[in-house]
């Protein structure tokens, strides 16, 4: 049995992508994170049959404002725990305890991912105890596994810090676990982010299977509205 959990903030503003608030307002921002979660639904749509969804959210008591965009065929629930590591680590207990043999968790700021890099990120894991999807700043936006490895997710690790995948690597090879790795990719939380996203889309865009039209539409449109993004012009 194999599961993917989508683990996300609920879009609101001032509480989602605030490191973009440099370039976008607080509104803007929560938009564009629930256009990620839009993409991200139409990847899920060619990979459910295969493998289970669910999604673990935070804050619990704001759910109501995303709900009723969520497909149904995605199971969700809150995330528990005092800072991230701990939540993902309930995450993955969660459903480890209701019998999954394949358990993934994958962030939400990876709007271009493919239903391919996905499925091949479980090949990956038919041979490894733990499958690791590097970003291009040093973390990481995929983690797999067949059983719960619990000092995968230690406070030391200081999450949002750039050194966040080579610690867990560190740490995964003192459990002498077989690592693998899934494609790396951009995940999107600053403004450098964001410029390099617009300017790589267009490049490969042709290229995809599930283009992330909810993103690229509404970038567009903060582009033509305003013909810039407070500091980037548009060019």
């Amino acid at each position: 049995m194999k599961a993917l959990i989508l683990m996300t903030r609920v879009p609101m503003p001032g509480r989602t992508k605030t490191r973009l608030m440099k370039i976008l307002s607080g509104e803007e921002c929560a938009n564009l994170h629930k256009c990620f979660l839009l993409d991200l639904f139409n990847v899920f749509e060619f990979i459910k049959e295969d493998i289970d969804i669910y999604l673990t959210y935070t804050p619990e008591e704001s759910f109501f404002l995303m709900k009723d965009y969520i497909p149904g065929y995605i199971k969700c629930f809150p995330q528990h725990g005092k800072n991230l590591g701990e939540k993902m680590f309930n995450g993955f207990r969660y459903l480890f305890n209701k019998g999954y043999t394949k358990l993934a968790l994958m962030g939400a700021d990876i709007p271009d991912i493919q239903p391919d890099d996905i499925k091949k990120s479980f090949e990956v894991l038919e041979n490894s105890d733990v499958v690791l999807g590097p970003t291009t700043d040093g973390g990481y936006y995929f983690i797999g596994m067949k059983k719960a490895y619990e000092n995968l997710f230690e406070d030391k690790l200081k999450w949002g810090n750039k050194s966040v995948l080579e610690g867990t690597i560190d740490i995964a090879n003192g459990l002498d676990l077989e690592i693998g790795f899934a494609n790396k990719f951009r995940d999107i939380d600053t403004k450098e982010d964001l410029i390099a996203f617009i300017e790589e889309i267009d490049n490969k865009k042709d290229r995809l299977d599930v283009v992330p039209y909810n993103t690229i539409n509404y970038l567009n449109n903060l582009w033509s509205d305003k013909h810039y993004v407070k500091g980037y012009s548009k060019g």
